[in-house]
């Protein structure tokens, strides 16, 4: 009996060491810690089990991939996508009001933009709600990886979706004059409707918390509201408010909104957030920035002025900020994002930090990506060179410790 017991654990220390891969000889930015030239990851089990220098103590026996002259990075980050949503499905125009619904029931695991986006070394995305509506949902955070969502997803609930400025009142229009056709004559048409949709949401959240508490025997409703549900954890901070705010003056709102009703914030967009970086810094609220090449474009929603010194600005005052692609429109090569903002100033480490361990920080999933440490997922990206060469290609990109397509 003694002697099947020791067959069984040598032939289950066998199965361990074989299935440990070594990828030696890279550059090795952990994004953690310090960049280790000459270095060792060791991969098993779908987990990062160890990272160092070239003295580094090495399982016997295992799988030994020589990656000598190439670059090593964490998988990237993009917290902010709409990848797997076609245009009609961001958007749930029922209602201005929607913290109930979740962008997870619409993503298409199918859609071609995941691979793209995965070719480009990007594996974990936080697919969002769009802006169109004052309160839009909760998003969701995916690894790009098998055929189902189930597969994909690494938070099923994550940012709620608020957005301020012109967009959820753009193409409104109030009955003053003219018949009505439809429901959404009713939408907010200025920028004080949306901000007013907004505060009430959050008056009704707390008048439900309070009613909710009201001891036994008194007039306690009953009634279950699975959106004031979702409101009542932001305002308990279990939830975070994910407020897309371009101009100064929307993202002066978002802060104020935020103080009032307590609740945890960041800003997507910022496009003008050189103009408020140090209330943003006074505050500690993070910033998910626009793509620069997109504003570069010419694509400034509520006509924000673009500053290509912003993410310098921000990273001098001590804002943490990631750079994402943003919730709209085709999805962008975050590392070319990255790259211009290194042109523009950046450190070349902070670029890397924004779209790789802050973005996971911001989206609550830096224990498990966004830096390569012993215990961390294997996904990381193998590059022929720096990644903010224009001339370096992306060799290989794994998740979980599996090479993708």
């Amino acid at each position: 009996m003694r002697s099947l017991i020791l067959m069984s654990l040598c032939a289950t220390t066998l199965v361990a060491q074989e299935n440990v891969t070594v990828f030696r000889g890279a550059k090795i930015h952990t994004v953690a810690g310090e960049t280790i030239d000459d270095g060792v990851l060791v991969v098993a089990a779908g987990k990062v089990q160890l990272v160092g220098g070239a003295d580094a103590s090495l399982p016997v026996d295992a799988k030994t991939v020589d990656l000598s002259g190439k670059v090593i990075t964490p998988g990237l980050v993009d917290a902010s996508t709409s990848i797997g949503l076609s245009t009609r499905d961001a958007n749930e125009q029922g209602e201005e009001v929607t913290p109930q619904v979740h962008v997870l029931d619409a993503v298409n695991p199918q859609d071609k933009r995941f691979i793209r986006a995965r070719r480009a070394g990007v594996t974990t995305v936080q697919v969002g709600a769009g802006n169109l509506n004052v309160i839009g949902g909760l998003g969701a955070v995916l690894k790009i990886r098998g055929v189902t969502t189930r597969d994909m997803v690494l938070r099923d609930e994550s940012g709620l979706r608020l957005t301020l400025g012109a967009q959820p009142s753009r193409g409104n229009r109030s009955i003053r004059f003219g018949t009505p056709v439809g429901i959404f004559y009713r939408r907010p048409s200025t920028r004080m409707g949306v901000v007013w949709e907004a505060r009430k949401a959050f008056y009704d959240a707390m008048e439900y918390r309070e009613q909710k508490t009201v001891p036994d025997g008194d007039d306690k409703p009953t009634g279950f509201d699975p959106g004031m549900e979702v409101l009542v954890r932001a305002l308990e901070k279990e939830v975070t408010v994910h407020t897309t705010a371009q101009a100064e003056h929307d993202i002066r709102t978002a802060l104020r909104l935020a103080e009032e009703f307590g609740y945890d914030t960041l800003i997507e967009g910022g496009t003008e957030a050189w103009r408020v970086v140090e209330e943003l810094a006074t505050s500690g609220t993070k910033v998910l920035l626009s793509s620069p090449s997109t504003l570069d474009n010419g694509a400034r929603a509520d006509g924000a002025e673009f500053r290509y010194h912003t993410v310098k600005a921000l990273a001098d005052a001590g804002v943490e900020f990631a750079i994402q692609t943003g919730p709209e429109g085709t999805p962008l090569d975050l590392i070319q994002e990255a790259m211009l903002t290194v042109r523009n100033g950046l450190d070349e480490s902070v670029a890397l930090a924004a779209i790789t361990k802050i973005p996971a920080e911001i989206l609550g999933i830096d224990d498990r990506v966004g830096s390569l440490a012993a215990g961390r997922d294997a996904d990381f990206v193998v590059w022929s060179g720096s990644p903010f060469d224009p001339t370096t290609r992306i060799e290989a990109v794994y998740i979980d410790g599996e090479e993708t397509e």
